[in-house]
């Protein structure tokens, strides 16, 4: 596949403090190829400041290639990304957050494998290596590998990081998937009909990881980690659409 142009599915919710440092980071990384950027921001029913940033953003670079959709309510991170998934234009997509825990200049290592056609979806492993910027939370880095584990057990893959946000994903590929998760089941959803796709090749790379703390805005927490042991039994083992 000739890929032209990369959508990176950005959602927001009350992100002011760093939503306009990870716009000027994004716009600041040049793609190998000279593969095109595509900016996809979903703002999920923010009460502060983030969506006035975007639109600062937006209206001092209108070269650039935005589409900018918000939900009127709060609906989760993971109706955000679907908005964005079934928005996006570009060959292939990967999901950034709008925090600046995962680093866009990055991208490329994700790109490489499908550039080399080794690949058809790339994650990006927090796990490959050990060397965190700062070390995450005790029970968020065990909570991740149980539920990678347990993720790899019913869907045969061998993944280190089913977690991670950086997911480059074959547009067409993953619009073909329906998607019902509003949270952070999202990933577990994903990732289990993702592997049940015939033939599919998929592949990590290692990348970087600087985790934020709970007061600098971090939202996942144990409900969350439950609600992912569902999602992997009901997609992985029950096989529900």
């Amino acid at each position: 596949m000739k890929l032209t142009k990369l959508s990176i599915i950005i959602p927001v919710y009350n992100e002011a403090a760093t939503v306009r440092f990870i716009l000027d980071r994004i716009k600041a990384v040049q793609l190998i190829e000279n593969i095109k950027k595509e900016f996809v921001i979903v703002d999920d029913g923010s009460q502060d400041d983030s969506k006035e940033l975007v639109h600062a953003f937006m209206n001092e670079n209108p070269s650039l290639d935005i589409q900018f959709f918000e939900h009127g309510k709060n609906q989760g991170k993971g109706a955000s990304i679907a908005t964005g998934i079934f928005k996006a234009t570009g060959e292939y997509l990967i999901i950034q957050d709008a925090d600046l825990e995962y680093n866009p200049e990055e991208y490329n290592l994700l790109l490489q494998p499908i550039l080399d056609d080794v690949a058809d979806i790339v994650y990006g492993s927090r796990f490959l290596n050990k060397q965190e910027k700062r070390t995450s939370y005790f029970w968020h880095y065990n909570a991740n590998k149980f539920l990678t584990f347990l993720s790899n057990l019913f869907s045969g893959l061998k993944l280190t990081d089913m977690e991670t946000c950086y997911k480059l994903l074959n547009t067409q590929m993953v619009q073909s998937i329906r998607i019902t998760e509003k949270r952070f089941g999202l990933e577990p959803e994903i990732t289990a009909k993702i592997s049940r796709i015939k033939g599919i090749r998929l592949q990590e790379v290692s990348i970087s990881y600087e985790s934020r703390r709970y007061n600098e805005g971090k939202k996942i927490g144990w409900k969350d980690g439950v609600r992912a042991i569902y999602c992997i039994l009901k997609y992985g083992l029950f096989r529900m659409n």
